[in-house]
């Protein structure tokens, strides 16, 4: 997907994209602290391939070979007014889609989910990829085998807070279960295909380039590269910390899950901060700039944390489809003062203690 952006961005003309998985593996979202999500030791020993999608949010997931369907609508930037009303639209031709191979009773909910009965079948998702506006979504066909993800997946805390199902095996939902009979790839892409046409979307079926090959070769290995796949990491984050700092990790479940770590020293500063979590927000770096301006943040000052993470997250380049799956600065916010709470009870290596207020407000 981001080789076909780059050419949505070239070309100026809009690219509807479908695939099914060819490969078995886990797929962590741009945002995702991978070590809150998987146990990438067992990873390695299970042989289980680990990816981290390029720019792309969401959660981590578990793709088995030929078992999920992906589809992307990619806009060139001003083709739509908004990710909202683009979301809006797609989700229309998603429906139609559904419908047409057995899958009417799956609707919308939440933030994004396609859901049956509570359980999830697939999604769409809107998000800003800077050199395009995306639309992109995955679908369930058959249950996949979870045995070997049950043994490496480390589901975050309040990650089914907000979920009628609340046990991972009996969350995932597949076409199959729900249709009642085989809904293949096939069947499905020919059903967007024929819902975009009544939609009034033209399209014009094309094969990748010779230049569009080459750069999906050189993705794939990129996404697969342990600098990549470490890219947030809270292990890291721990293992890099100042000296005599103390260190807290926390969640928080708004309406995408959330997710800081900070490093406090002694006087109660914070010297060093994580921002992850399940999300879709442009530009990429977002997050990493929400961490760089908290260092140097006293700890126990609500008022000035809350003013660095919105310098930077609500900001005028910042951008994410608010009304259906948008996380707030409070939302943020919310995720480092538990980070701060958990750190300002942990010792030191040292034994030390960190200064400070402990959560006081200081505005």
């Amino acid at each position: 997907m981001p080789v076909l952006v780059r050419s949505v961005a070239t070309q100026g003309e809009p690219i509807a994209q479908t695939s099914v998985w060819g490969r078995t593996h886990l797929n962590v979202g741009w945002f995702d602290d991978v070590d809150a999500t998987l146990d990438l030791a067992r990873c390695q020993e299970l042989g289980i391939d680990v990816i981290r999608r390029q720019w792309y949010g969401g959660g981590t997931a578990f793709y088995q070979r030929e078992c999920s369907m992906m589809w992307g609508f990619m806009l060139p930037k001003g083709y739509a007014a908004d990710l909202d009303t683009e979301l809006r639209r797609f989700q229309l031709v998603v429906t139609d889609a559904l419908e047409r191979v057995g899958l009417g009773d799956v609707a919308f909910e939440g933030s994004s989910d396609l859901r049956w009965h509570g359980r999830k079948l697939g999604a769409l998702a809107a998000q800003d990829v800077v050199a395009a506006d995306s639309i992109g979504g995955f679908l369930n066909l058959t249950r996949p085998d979870l045995t070997a993800y049950l043994q490496v997946v480390r589901v975050p805390d309040d990650k089914f807070k907000d979920k009628v199902v609340k046990d991972m095996s009996e969350y995932v939902c597949t076409a199959e279960e729900v249709a009642g009979h085989p809904v293949t790839y096939e069947h499905m892409r020919d059903a967007l295909v024929a819902a975009m046409a009544d939609a009034g979307v033209a399209l014009e079926p094309s094969e990748l380039t010779p230049g569009e090959h080459k750069g999906v070769q050189k993705g794939s290995t990129r996404v697969g590269d342990p600098e990549m796949v470490r890219r947030v990491s809270s292990e890291r984050f721990v293992a890099q910390a100042p000296a005599g700092s103390r260190i807290g990790l926390a969640n928080h479940k708004g309406r995408k899950l959330c997710r800081a770590g900070v490093a406090i020293d002694p006087d109660g500063v914070i010297v060093a901060a994580l921002m992850a979590g399940d999300l879709h927000v442009s530009p990429p770096d977002t997050l990493d700039r929400v961490a760089s301006r908290l260092v140097g943040a006293r700890a126990g000052d609500h008022h000035d944390l809350r003013e660095r993470i919105s310098s930077v997250f609500d900001g005028a380049d910042v951008n994410q489809a608010e009304q259906l799956m948008g996380v707030t600065t409070d939302d943020l916010l919310t995720a480092v003062t538990k980070a701060v709470a958990v750190a300002l009870v942990t010792p030191t290596p040292d034994g030390s203690s960190v200064s400070g207020d402990r959560g006081s407000d200081h505005s």
